[in-house]
C-alpha cells in the first residue's frame, strides 16, 4: 500500500462507523410501532450519502500524497461531520416513539446536515458544478427544516435528493 492509501483509511473508517449506525436503524423499518416515514426517508438519504462519499474517496486518495498533518485534517472534516449528524439522528433502541424523537431532534440533525453539505462546497475535492445547485438548495432546505421542524419538508428533501441522484448519474 502507498502512503496515500493509509491516509485514506481513517476517513473511510469514520464513514464506515456512521454507516454501521445507520444500517442498525433499519430494523426500525420493520416494526410498525417504530416506523415513521420522514425518519425512514432521512435514514435512506444519509445511507446513500455515506456510500456516495466513500465512493468519492477514490478521487481523494490521489490527493493525499505528500500532504501535511493539518491539511490532512481538512480531509477528516466531512466524515466527522457526517458521523456527528448520524449520531444526532439515531435514537436509542428503547425509544419507541420515533416521530416525537425525530421532530425534537430536527434542529440538530438538519442543522448539522446543512453544515455537512456546505463542507462539500469549500473542500478541495468532490466538487462537481453539476450538483452544486442541488447542494445550495439542500443547504437552504436543511436550515428551513432545522428552524421550522416541519416534517413534511423531508418529502421535499427526498425529491431534491432523487434529483441529485439523476444529476450524479
Amino acid at each position: 500500500m502507498e502512503a496515500s492509501e493509509y491516509l485514506a483509511f481513517i476517513p473511510l473508517l469514520i464513514y464506515g462507523i456512521a454507516l454501521a449506525d445507520l444500517l442498525g436503524q433499519w430494523r426500525r423499518f420493520f416494526e410498525p410501532e417504530y416506523f415513521y416515514l420522514p425518519y425512514f426517508l432521512t435514514t435512506i438519504i444519509l445511507t446513500e450519502s455515506a456510500i456516495w462519499s466513500v465512493y468519492g474517496y477514490l478521487e481523494v486518495t490521489s490527493h493525499l500524497d505528500g500532504i501535511g498533518y493539518f491539511q490532512y485534517w481538512s480531509y477528516l472534516l466531512q466524515p466527522m461531520l457526517f458521523l456527528v449528524t448520524v449520531s444526532a439522528l439515531t435514537p436509542e433502541t428503547e425509544i419507541r416513539d420515533t416521530q416525537t424523537y425525530f421532530i425534537k431532534r430536527m434542529p440538530v440533525v438538519f442543522g448539522l446536515m446543512a453544515v455537512y453539505i456546505a463542507s462539500h462546497l469549500i473542500a478541495h475535492y468532490g466538487t462537481m458544478s453539476s450538483i452544486n445547485v442541488a447542494r445550495f438548495l439542500a443547504i437552504l432546505l436543511c436550515v428551513v427544516m432545522a428552524v421550522t421542524r416541519k416534517a413534511w419538508l423531508v418529502y421535499v428533501g427526498t425529491a431534491l435528493w432523487l434529483f441529485s441522484l439523476f444529476a450524479r448519474a
